[in-house]
């Protein structure tokens, strides 16, 4: 019986799509990427005309998805309005627009759609969308079980995010992703003067061009108090002629964070890519506010062996799992102080990859490593451990939980990589990178 209702839903597709599109594959393209149980359908990187959205938006079984993605589609303003006039997005919980030709006209045709009472997640990232089309995304009054938006790589500008924090719409968002979008520092003032956010518990601001300056403002705002995750990786102003070169997050940034009377529940805090420098990260370790981290990225940040020895020394980081800081020229020392840490005893995975210096005497350290026994994730890729640092890590029993290692880029010997692939110590390893 199940063989023979298949045969008929596979029909209905056919018919449907045969009589109502000029695309005679359309119908075979959907029975072939709609889940199982009708209620997903991923057309990820299919190329569609504006005539299959308008088929698309009057098939009847449409309407049952809870789930589809429409990324890399062709999707664009007139393909919008018809799928936003119809029904068909009535259950719709995840809807994915990422990466097409949507404009502000666009997000007008969706900010109209009476059919999104249910959905929870809209990725519209890497469109073409501006200050305008966040302002009547902000106007609209359908998406009332919104929780989870994605704007990232479009170009709201200050004008854009003063719009959508100040709406009912932005007010019950509990993630936002902002990553280049042009707000800028006048954005991140209007975002820091807005009423608190207070179903925010994840914010990415990341490459918008943020200084010291906006991050005080924003840090000394009431704006987020129960904020959890912050990513503000990449948001140096770049090198014009050496003169604007390192205008990113500095030292003060990370004494605003260390010191702002809101920010304390943070779970995630992500700052790659900046110029806090050792001082900053002293700022940081020495803050009760990092006392919930799990997760800290502070990779290219000029951090040096002080930077880590803060680190290492901090009593607030007893619950971090992860910690990453790639290129910051820790060396030996910051590596030895790291692998002494009382504190950092729960670190589940450690980057220290790219340009840290580390040789065979802090690989040495890291593993006899009492303190890192925790530690399943190791990452030590282009540094100069060497042989003698190879051999010091596979006959490490303090590491023995470790399932991937990475050690790429050390310019290993065929010794070196025996050491490793033989290893009788590292026992639960899953993945071994050696080139």
């Amino acid at each position: 019986m199940s063989e023979a209702k298949d045969i008929d839903d596979s029909l209905e597709f056919l018919r449907y799509f045969e009589k109502n599109t000029e695309n005679p594959d359309l119908g075979t393209l959907i029975r072939e990427k709609i889940s199982a149980n009708k209620k997903s359908l991923n057309l990820l990187s299919c190329k569609l005309q504006e005539e299959d959205f308008k088929s698309i938006a009057g098939f009847g079984p449409i309407k049952f998805l809870s789930f589809l993605n429409l990324d890399q589609t062709g999707l664009n303003s007139v393909g919008l309005q018809s799928l936003s006039a119809s029904d068909c997005f009535c259950n719709l919980e995840n809807l994915s627009l990422a990466n097409n030709n949507l404009d502000d006209e666009a997000l007008f045709f969706l900010s109209k759609c009476r059919a999104l009472t249910h959905l929870k997640s809209l990725d519209i990232s890497s469109n073409e969308i501006g200050s305008l089309g966040a302002k009547v995304l902000a106007l609209s009054e359908g998406m009332i079980n919104l929780k989870q938006l994605n704007f990232s790589y479009n170009r709201l500008e200050p004008l854009g995010i003063k719009s959508l924090v100040d709406s009912t719409l932005g007010r019950q968002l509990t993630n936002m992703n902002l990553r280049d979008t042009g707000i800028g520092e006048k954005g991140l003032k209007f975002l820091a003067q807005s009423p608190p956010l207070e179903k925010i518990v994840y914010i990415d601001l990341s490459d918008n061009g943020l200084t010291g300056e906006g991050m005080e403002a924003l840090a000394r705002s009431r704006v987020f108090p129960n904020l959890k995750t912050l990513i503000l990786n990449n948001n140096h102003l770049g090198e014009e002629k050496l003169i604007m070169r390192n205008n990113g997050l500095t030292t003060d940034s990370a004494l605003s964070l260390s010191k702002s009377k809101t920010m304390t529940r943070l779970q995630t805090l992500d700052l790659n890519n900046n110029d806090l420098r050792a001082e900053g990260v002293k700022a940081l370790a020495d803050s009760s506010n990092m006392k919930y981290l799990e997760t800290l990225d502070l990779g290219e940040n000029k951090v040096g062996p002080k930077g880590a020895e803060a680190l290492a020394k901090s009593s607030y980081f007893t619950g971090l799992k992860s910690l990453r800081l790639n290129n910051n020229n820790i060396s030996d020392k910051g590596a030895s102080a790291l692998a002494r840490s009382a504190t950092l005893t729960q670190l589940e995975s450690l980057y220290l990859e790219n340009e840290n210096w580390i040789h065979a005497a802090g690989t040495k350290a890291i593993a006899e490593s009492k303190n890192l026994v925790s530690l399943r994730r190791l990452v030590l890729a282009l540094n100069a451990i060497g042989d003698e640092g190879a051999v010091h890590l596979a006959n490490s029993h303090q590491l023995s939980g470790l399932h991937f290692l990475n050690v790429a880029g050390n310019k290993l010997s065929p010794r070196g990589e025996d050491a490793l692939q033989k290893s009788t110590a590292l026992v639960n390893i899953q993945i071994l990178e050696i080139v």
